[in-house]
């Protein structure tokens, strides 16, 4: 049988919803990805079974791995379906029925319980909101509570309740959670109470990530350069660094159209002080999106990274501003070579003696290559 992935489950429970989320993480995987044949039982539920993989070729395989790993890791391209590198933080929960139970199993109810963000720092507020629709009708929550705590491996703090709300058909409450935990950095997590007529009571939580004021790693000053790097487009940035340590810095890039096309990561060790960090985008990238300048970064965000530790990381406040390039810069001075890193032909052989094995591949994942 086909090893294929898991299939994440959302499970239900009578009465209760879970409306936790959370913003994707990118990994860069470094081993050559690949389906072998293998002795297993069948799952015991068949609905637990995960969809099968669209079969490739192996040679399509890794022409998709070339393609993919055309530039260093630390550049990618992007377009404007790509919502996580886009909107940082965006949460995506969406509206969902409301499980019934033995008396009425067909109860027709749906929810929707959100927030405005998945990523809370300093001083930011948080807008939490709750919806409900019977047969397709939006209908107020009623006897509505909020609490929210803050979520460690160890233990949870006194609940906070919060003051809601009635915003049209919505039960809104407005939070800020540094008003609570001035010192905190970690999950948050609120928990909603509620009922309406013909409905018995339901409960439903989610979690967001918060960064207190008083943890703060480093901010952006506000003060950028651009210029151009043996065929690169490089954005200088600077830094108010409060706590020594590894960071991890990403941007966008939109063309002079308004389409964003490229992305780009800066990770490093920073000392305290101010701090120039550069964000390399490879020049390839430029022809292969056809981009034409001035160039715009945005969605400049950050973290200090804490690997092994409960947070794994501390935000940094997102810069709102947009920066565009003070060059127009012409699709000329970039570099047209692929990235051809050593890493990159080791990878490239390993592909081509699985093909030469006969093994089949999977579709590649992203992976890096330095």
């Amino acid at each position: 049988m086909v090893l294929v992935l898991g299939l994440v489950l959302a499970w239900w429970l009578r009465n209760s919803f879970d409306a936790t989320s959370g913003a994707a993480d990118m990994s860069s995987p470094d081993e050559l990805v690949v389906l072998m044949e293998q002795a297993s039982d069948p799952p015991s539920n068949p609905a637990a079974q995960a969809p099968p993989i669209a079969e490739l070729t192996s040679e399509k395989a890794l022409e998709q791995f070339k393609q993919r790993t055309r530039y260093p890791a630390t550049t990618r391209r992007i377009a404007a379906d790509s919502h996580d590198l886009l909107n940082p933080g965006a949460r995506y929960e969406q509206r969902r029925k409301l499980p019934g139970d033995k008396s009425d199993p067909d109860l027709d109810w749906d929810v929707l319980f959100t927030a405005d963000r998945f990523f809370v720092r300093g001083k930011e507020p948080l807008l939490v909101s709750l919806q409900l629709w019977h047969e397709g009708e939006q209908v107020l929550p009623g006897h509505v509570t909020m609490l929210a705590e803050t979520v460690t491996a160890k233990s949870r703090s006194k609940a906070v309740r919060l003051v809601t709300q009635v915003d049209g058909s919505a039960r809104t409450a407005v939070f800020t959670p540094n008003d609570h935990w001035p010192e905190y950095v970690g999950q948050v997590r609120v928990t909603a109470e509620f009922s309406a007529q013909g409905l018995e009571q339901q409960q439903g939580s989610l979690d967001f990530f918060f960064t207190a004021a008083k943890r703060i790693p480093a901010v952006f000053t506000g003060r950028i350069f651009d210029r151009l790097d043996d065929g690169d487009l490089l954005f200088d940035v600077e830094v108010d660094v409060k706590l020594p340590g590894t960071y991890r810095i990403d941007g966008s890039l939109i063309d002079s159209s308004g389409l964003p096309f490229g992305w780009a990561r800066f990770e490093g060790q920073l000392s305290t002080g101010s701090a120039l960090i550069s964000l390399r985008y490879y020049g390839l990238l430029f022809h292969d999106a056809q981009a034409t300048g001035p160039y715009t970064l945005r969605n400049l965000h950050g973290a200090r990274l804490r690997p092994g530790d409960t947070p794994h990381k501390e935000d940094m406040p997102e810069l709102m501003d947009d920066y565009t390039t003070t060059s127009v810069y012409a699709l000329s001075r970039f570099r047209t070579d692929i990235n051809n890193s050593p890493r990159r032909q080791r990878m490239i052989e390993m592909y081509e003696e699985a093909i030469r094995r006969g093994v089949k591949l999977t579709d590649p994942a992203y992976t890096g290559n330095e």
